[in-house]
């Protein structure tokens, strides 16, 4: 098939693209929180928070092929590690993550137990009890005192009831007093730490060796174990690493809302749902699926939780959703979805990708050639064998 455009990696054409496209998102990312409204900050903060999740279930589900719907109880465990360190202890922020990291990375890896011997159907079963528990467990009346019960934990702003919201960083404060709306832009650059701390994990898992044996054993587990992968062990850190990933958005989001409660959407079953539709959307075992996953599905929502109402509905789309009385958000991803598993199985990066060379194809670099002269003469000191 013939391109319209056709351009040789490393070249300079090549690295034009590339440059072009780092600076576009670099402009794109730093004109939000400058230039941007309020509302379009915090739906960018709740797009960069389901980017994290979506790339953290991405590690198990789309590199590992391991069914979990259970990431809500990991994301879960962020935010309530966050919320009670710092409402119950009054320490920093700062040191809520490291910690909501390492407590979700060991439930993670003992959940991942009943993953050394199941798989499919029956391992999908395990982790949807999970996130079915988790919010009972919080719920519990002997954790009261504790979590806050189903009251949660209540606060006001993002520090849960200090008066200066100061962001301090073991006794320094460079940020000063963020009280008032310069609280959004702060928080929006955490949450965008939190994605690219994210995004670089998991391409270095996906990367490395390690990443090569989730592939392998996502395709042909018996293949793999022959080949020599250590089935148990790699499962095992690949879903404490992903259980762990998950608790940081978790741990953004108390922040961002002030309070943590069980019923929370990202908390429960229906946050385990969201986080893999935006990963399905985007595309399952591919770096960048969750990240146009997350920001097609948080904006499609904002932008259809407009259409209760006719008049607020684009004449084009009108007849087909003004008779719905109520935002048709979950019926418009529930018709994407069954059309991509048709069109798209792979996601819309998937796609893009077996069809992207209709326009542009990058040619790869030669392979080295050794060249071998047959005239000349051999070099000194060696005999030829006839």
């Amino acid at each position: 098939m013939k391109s319209m455009l056709t351009i040789r990696e490393g070249g300079a054409a090549h690295w034009a693209f590339r440059l072009a496209t780092a600076a576009l998102l670099i402009y794109l990312v730093l004109w939000i929180p400058s230039r941007g409204s309020n509302a379009l900050i915090g739906d960018s903060m709740n797009a960069l928070i389901l980017m994290s999740s979506a790339m953290a279930l991405n590690l198990v589900l789309g590199y590992t092929g391991q069914i979990s719907i259970g990431h809500s109880a990991f994301f879960g465990i962020g935010a309530y590690a966050t919320g009670i360190c710092i409402s119950r202890y009054g320490w920093s922020p700062w040191v809520t993550f490291p910690i909501a990291f390492v407590v979700a990375f060991v439930i993670g890896m003992v959940v991942s137990l009943p993953a050394l011997r199941i798989k499919g159907i029956y391992l999908a079963l395990v982790t949807l009890s999970l996130a079915l528990v988790f919010p009972q467990v919080i719920k519990w009346r002997k954790f009261d005192w504790y979590t806050g019960g189903a009251q949660g934990l209540d606060g006001t702003g993002f520090d849960f009831g200090r008066q200066n919201r100061t962001y301090e960083i073991f006794g320094w404060n460079p940020f000063g007093d963020l009280r008032g709306e310069g609280i959004k832009p702060f928080l929006y650059w955490i949450a965008f730490i939190v994605v690219a701390v994210t995004y670089l994990v998991c391409r270095g898992v996906v990367k490395s060796r390690a990443g090569r044996s989730l592939i392998a054993i996502r395709d042909n587990e018996t293949a793999a174990a022959v080949m020599g992968v250590n089935l148990a062990a790699t499962k095992a850190f690949v879903f404490g690493i992903s259980a762990g990933l998950c608790a940081l958005p978790g741990s953004v989001s108390s922040l961002v809302t002030g309070n943590v409660t069980p019923d929370s959407p990202n908390v429960t079953l229906a946050g385990a749902i969201v986080f893999l539709i935006v990963m399905v959307i985007g595309g399952a075992g591919s770096l960048w699926g969750p990240i146009v996953g997350a920001v097609l599905y948080q904006f499609v929502t904002v932008k259809t939780g407009e259409w209760a109402e006719d008049e607020n509905i684009p004449a084009l789309v009108r007849p087909l959703f003004g008779w719905s009385k109520v935002p048709p958000a979950t019926g418009i991803f529930a018709v994407v979805l069954i059309l991509l598993m048709f069109v798209a199985p792979r996601g819309l990066v998937g796609l893009w990708k077996q069809h992207s060379s209709r326009f542009v194809r990058v040619l790869p670099r030669p392979a080295g050639t050794a060249t071998i002269e047959t005239n000349s003469a051999p070099p000194a000191g060696t005999e030829l064998i006839t």
